[in-house]
């Protein structure tokens, strides 16, 4: 899942500096200077900063600096939008769904906020209306993480029992993006579980090529080989496991001849 990016824990300093302008400019043939204050930008300020106090488990700290930036300019989609995510963080699901809500009241064409509420929703089962909002993030004009909706959307459409619809996201998702490893190991399994375990093995080929071996996809590859009739390539995938994630299920389950 696609989440807000978190920048770095700020410094007071920090935070004192990008909230004020200091405007030079001439009086009476001399240089003067005026401070003034930037409420916009200390909004973005404290919404990183109570972000990065999220990211080290201090909700309170969050909360006060996210409550801050929400003060100093409540009209910010993207202070909204750090919200709906504390308030998923520490599940609270109504002030979530809120602030979600005030994301797309403000910027009706916000893609993070609309693939984020996608996240939320396909999390509450709302299976439909996640679509919805993957979808609304896709074409939303300068939303550039195309791939990870139709990412997203595909695994949505797998938890609301639509393997097909899955496969047609994954298959746009590596469009835009041809390595991605969760849309390279979802079309395997999709496909595997169909049957057609030729075109499973190729995209896990295809992982192999760009992705370091991992529990999941070697034992993928064991049960699919073994399905295509390929027992050496299953039994050299097994090995590989075994050797690799010796303490892992998925290689208890090959030891075990439980597939």
């Amino acid at each position: 899942m696609r989440t807000l990016i978190l920048l770095p824990a700020l410094l007071m300093g920090s935070i004192l500096s990008g909230c004020v302008h200091e405007t030079t400019y001439l009086s009476d043939g001399r240089q003067s200077r005026e401070v003034m204050f930037a409420p916009s930008e200390a909004a973005l300020t404290r919404m990183n900063l109570g972000l990065a106090y999220l990211r080290r488990g201090d909700t309170e700290q969050a909360k006060f600096n996210l409550d801050r930036a929400l003060a100093q300019d409540p009209q910010n989609a993207d202070v909204h939008l750090a919200r709906a995510w504390f308030y998923q963080s520490v599940s609270d699901v109504e002030q979530a769904e809120h602030s979600y809500r005030q994301v797309l009241k403000l910027d009706p064409n916000h893609g993070d906020g609309l693939n984020n509420y996608g996240v939320f929703l396909c999390g509450r089962e709302r299976f439909d209306d996640a679509d919805v909002m993957f979808r609304r993030a896709i074409v939303s004009p300068g939303y550039v993480q195309v791939a990870d909706s139709y990412e997203n959307a595909a695994m949505c459409a797998i938890r609301g029992g639509k393997p097909a619809v899955a496969l047609d996201y994954f298959r746009l998702a590596l469009e835009y993006s041809p390595a991605r490893s969760k849309a390279l190991l979802g079309m395997a399994e999709l496909l595997a579980e169909q049957g057609d375990n030729g075109d499973a093995l190729d995209y896990l080929a295809r992982y192999r090529n760009e992705h370091q071996p991992s529990a999941q996809s070697l034992w993928l590859t064991v049960r699919t080989a073994e399905a295509q009739g390929s027992v050496a390539q299953a039994q050299l995938a097994g090995a590989e496991l075994v050797r690799l994630f010796p303490d892992s299920e998925q290689a208890r389950r090959f030891l075990s001849n439980d597939y």
